[in-house]
């Protein structure tokens, strides 16, 4: 009953984090006002983070838990084209991150910490893997050295492009979106064919 309660709480404390970060920057945000947020008594919150930082890494890793589960939908169309799969996966994401501002805050701000970063990074591989599945899903994949990896890279790339979007827009707009599919998509024609056979 105990450990049910403090699961109910923390999940408060995340949810507060969140809705603050859709009002206020990073850097505006406090522990005390996560906790008079969450409706929990300043003190208690010490139990689930000691700091600030903790709160916002327990924010990104509940987004990028979100983000790996958004990388292993399926398009709703079989594409004839990998640029097509790669065209698709950008624009959802885009969309996603459009529609939560904690998130892009979060991982596209200036301000962005060093252990979000890093939760960040993880996520990214775990996010390539899944991506890496959905090619071998619809194509007859040819061997690429390392390819969860340079599909990692990819994801970096395009996160540049809609970081500096997002510092000038505080969004990520049509053009960044379009870059990006450009820019990924060069990225990976250095590894892949331009034509790689669908699978039956």
């Amino acid at each position: 009953m105990r450990r049910r309660r403090g699961q109910i709480r923390l999940r408060a404390l995340i949810d507060a984090t969140d809705s603050l970060l859709e009002e206020h920057d990073v850097s505006e945000v406090g522990l005390y006002q996560i906790a008079e947020r969450a409706n929990v008594p300043p003190a208690s919150i010490y139990h689930f983070f000691p700091n600030k930082e903790a709160a916002l890494v327990a924010l990104a890793e509940d987004y990028l838990e979100r983000l790996v589960e958004r990388s292993r939908e399926a398009p709703p169309f079989a594409p004839a084209r990998w640029q097509d799969l790669i065209a698709w996966r950008i624009r959802t994401l885009a969309d996603f991150y459009n529609a939560h501002l904690p998130l892009m805050r979060l991982f596209l701000g200036a301000s962005i910490s060093a252990e979000v970063r890093e939760r960040d990074m993880a996520g990214t591989l775990a996010a390539s893997q899944t991506r890496a599945e959905l090619f071998d899903r619809y194509f007859l994949m040819p061997p690429v050295r390392d390819w969860v990896g340079k599909l990692a890279t990819s994801v970096a790339i395009a996160d540049g492009i809609w970081a500096l979007s997002y510092s000038q827009n505080r969004r990520i707009d049509d053009a960044a979106v379009h870059e990006a599919v450009l820019a990924v998509t060069a990225y990976l024609r250095c590894y892949l064919p331009e034509w790689i056979e669908t699978r039956r």
